[in-house]
């Protein structure tokens, strides 16, 4: 373990240490509530002369999703974040990145998607880049948006793919708590290594075309390169959390539960209220309830195999979401979990819910009714 010491942060601060110990070249980002704190952080550290990082402000959030590819093509370590409608407004910009395969790391601060406007936290963006091709780790904690933005840049460079870290809108990005970040930066940079470019824009003496015009086969090929590199995503995900658990202490897997193994009724959610739902499943034990409550740190690849795992001994598994796939009869969570569910031959009864809709709170009292 490398030497670390104790902040008592926001998880948008801790995201903004994370970013400057890491050294990233440039950031291109557009500010948009929740997400405007990392920026802000960031440039109060530049103006103290703790990181060069080159902050380039666009003029929307579009923009500042093409600032950050076209420095990802020229070999930069490149870093972004974003919420809500600023997500949306750049969304034709990810599947160009994760196509022609440039890695770098996006914040995605999980706001409610407009309209009617709401500022508050839920989870109707980041539902929207299920289909993007970009692995999407997703932090229950303060401690965990730290510790993913690290791993999630050891991944992106090491299965050439862009990679989201997503949070909770101020639930985790704003509320503050106790974590642990590394004392010396170069033990991340080390961590990390450096950057390897397979094939470098800019070496003039070996020209290559990025984001050329494909047919059918050609694409086709494309695809397929970018399914294999999800699958091999899925592969070493476990590897990369365990050698950040041997630098940090801190265990993490795919999923994540709380008294499974003998649990009639599980409560399955993203984000912050997985410890709340903790609380509440600590509470129906003690009278004698056998509850349990399990959430998933990775959206994309899909942990279907480690989600049947925990989920396997449970007759009702209930499946909350904090956004509607209008008409879909549930969440995109809930589909998902359904049909992993399904696959593995499970008999459980399962259960859809929407809750949480703009950043509606939700108590240990909320999870009790839940389950």
């Amino acid at each position: 373990m490398k030497n670390q010491v104790m902040e008592y942060a926001s998880g948008n601060e801790m995201a903004a240490i994370a970013i400057k110990q890491i050294g990233y070249d440039l950031m291109g980002y557009y500010p948009i509530t929740p997400s405007t704190q990392i920026a802000e952080n960031l440039d109060i550290m530049r103006a103290n002369g703790e990181t060069d990082l080159v902050m380039v402000a666009a003029e929307g959030e579009h923009s500042a999703a093409g600032i950050c590819y076209g420095a990802s093509v020229a070999g930069g370590r490149v870093v972004n974040a974003t919420s809500a409608n600023g997500l949306l407004y750049a969304l034709e910009q990810f599947p160009v990145q994760s196509g022609t395969r440039y890695p770098m790391v996006m914040n995605v601060v999980c706001r409610t998607v407009s309209g009617p406007l709401s500022i508050k936290g839920d989870h109707s963006d980041i539902m929207y880049l299920l289909n993007a091709g970009w692995p999407i780790l997703f932090a229950s904690t303060v401690q965990q948006v730290y510790d993913f933005n690290i791993i999630a840049l050891k991944l992106a460079e090491q299965v050439r793919l862009p990679v989201v870290v997503a949070y909770d809108g101020f639930f985790s990005s704003h509320q503050k708590g106790r974590c642990y970040r590394f004392e010396n930066d170069e033990d991340i940079r080390e961590y990390i290594g450096p950057k390897m470019e397979t094939y470098p824009f800019l070496d003039l003496e070996h020209p290559i075309t990025v984001g050329s015009y494909m047919n059918e086969p050609d694409l086709i090929n494309n695809r397929y390169q970018l399914h294999l590199a999800m699958e091999e995503t899925d592969r070493i995900l476990p590897q990369i959390f365990k050698s950040f658990e041997e630098l940090s202490g801190r265990k993490y897997g795919k999923v994540e539960g709380i008294h499974c193994e003998d649990a009639e009724s599980i409560l399955v959610l993203l984000g912050s209220s997985y410890d709340t739902s903790i609380e509440a499943v600590e509470e129906m034990r003690a009278d004698g309830k056998k509850a349990g409550a399990a959430t998933l740190h990775v959206l994309r690849p899909f942990p279907g195999k480690e989600l049947f795992e925990i989920l396997r001994h449970a007759d009702n598994i209930l499946v909350a979401d904090r956004q509607d796939s209008y008409g879909a009869g549930g969440g995109n969570l809930s589909l998902e979990v359904r049909a992993t569910m399904q696959k593995a031959g499970s008999y459980a009864r399962i259960k859809s819910l929407v809750y949480g809709l703009g950043g509606k709170d939700f108590f240990k009292e909320d999870a009790k009714d839940m389950i």
